[in-house]
């Protein structure tokens, strides 16, 4: 069975008519009985309270409300002011700016847990998946980090749902046009339905014509969107209420929201390591440098750490909080062999912050992969411990976009906007997953 998440980036703050959408599509939700998830930009927040709309406000109440950041397209967006080389002072911004979007949320909305974070386009800054984890959001929705199945993944702390299809698909088609986007939907674990409620009023989208590469106007002087005809968005709406009841009657889906897969995930226990479970995770890295699932879900970074608490004589290590790294993790370029005692003594270099590109081990250095392997083994009693060398990264074939993220030039990105970190530190973090 799919689980079926409704969701909703509402976000146009720049138009009041917008906001007649918002309320079409959270009652006619609400009519048909579906909870839907709606992901507000906090500048609309901010402004629909002050635009007095106490009747959109009543419509979202029968919702899940949830983050789509602080202004969307609004210049810099979160990828151009974390694209930086200090990443604490990366992730202190976004808490800083996205904390200021959460506050008008719950001003406006009396929501007292956000559930989802959302970052609109492409904005998949490694930096803001910490600090929406460090903020206490639980899932990162719209994101590049889960699996092709559906089946999710943790990433840089925080729980990864992707955007699957957009309900605009179905804006001019049929009922037969529905019956095939559920048919692609239903192949996943999880799929997002996704919606932009000022697209059903308009042919446009509001920051194209506002806030292409750069602010085009000055801050509520706005330009408005072409209008679709009435008969245009009466359709759509026609169609939307045919594919909630078309899923509320296919035994495919279970119509679920953020906030249940939060409580799901919410249950899982306490995830600790042991020197019994060393052999099993020994096996399943031999067989493939990647996350493992015995004894239970771990990272490579869960990995380290727990190898270093061990080597220092810590009975087991729970776990929590992991990093990846910063720049490039080096490797040895031909095989070497080092010592217990040196391993041990390495041990104390690991921090619980971004982990080392490289660790010194007697004179020589290591890569991370390499210290784990050799960490490892003299926790299973080997007294010494040859390496040869090996990628430092695991595999990220699972998160192709991962694998391939290149951000400068794409979609509201100005022109400015080099990408000298955001990509390859999206993939440096690629030790922090797990599944």
């Amino acid at each position: 069975m799919t689980d079926l998440i409704f969701s909703f980036d509402t976000e146009d703050f720049t138009s009041k008519e917008s906001m007649d959408t918002i309320l079409e599509e959270a009652n006619l939700f609400h009519e048909e009985g579906v909870r839907g998830c709606f992901c507000l930009v906090g500048l609309l927040a901010k402004h629909m309270k002050e635009w007095g709309r106490e009747d959109v406000i009543e419509a979202l109440s029968h919702h899940e409300i949830d983050s789509h950041t602080y202004g969307h397209t609004l210049h810099p967006m979160i990828n151009e002011y974390t694209d930086i080389e200090d990443a604490n002072e990366a992730i202190a911004r976004v808490i800083k700016e996205e904390s200021l979007a959460i506050d008008y949320i719950k001003d406006t909305m009396g929501a007292r847990r956000i559930y989802a974070a959302v970052p609109p386009g492409n904005q998949k800054s490694y930096a803001a998946m910490y600090a929406y984890a460090k903020m206490g959001i639980p899932i990162y929705a719209d994101t590049f980090c889960d699996p092709l199945d559906g089946s999710g993944s943790y990433y840089c702390n925080i729980y990864h749902i992707a955007y699957v299809d957009a309900m605009e698909s179905i804006m001019h088609g049929e009922e037969e046009d529905i019956r095939r986007l559920l048919d692609r939907l239903a192949q996943r674990k999880r799929s997002v339905l996704y919606t932009h409620p000022n697209m059903a009023r308009y042919s446009e989208f509001w920051d194209q014509v506002n806030y292409h590469k750069e602010n085009l106007v000055p801050f509520g002087q706005w330009k408005m969107c072409k209008r679709r005809s009435e008969a245009e968005t009466q359709h759509f709406y026609k169609n939307l209420r045919t594919l909630i009841r078309l899923v509320k009657a296919d035994p495919r889906f279970r119509i679920t929201t953020y906030e249940e897969i939060t409580a799901e995930l919410e249950k899982a226990p306490a995830r600790t390591v042991t020197a019994a479970d060393l052999p099993a995770i020994r096996a399943q890295l031999a067989e493939n440098f990647f996350p493992v699932k015995i004894p239970c879900s771990l990272s490579l970074s869960d990995l380290m750490l727990a190898c270093r608490d061990l080597l220092l004589g810590k009975p087991s290590h729970t776990c929590g909080d992991v990093y990846g790294f910063l720049s490039a993790p080096k490797g040895i370029a031909a095989p070497i062999t080092v010592t217990a005692e040196a391993i041990r003594a390495s041990a104390t270099q690991i921090g619980d912050g971004f982990l080392p590109e490289e660790i010194r081990v007697g004179e020589t250095a290591i890569g991370p992969r390499d210290w784990l392997i050799a960490a490892l083994s003299v926790l299973s009693g080997e007294e010494a411990v040859t390496l040869t060398p090996a990628p430092q990264l695991p595999c990220l074939d699972l998160l192709p976009e991962v694998r391939d993220s290149n951000f400068r030039g794409t979609w509201q990105h100005s022109d400015s906007f080099m990408d000298r970190y955001l990509s390859d530190r999206l993939r440096y973090q690629s030790w922090t997953m797990r599944f």
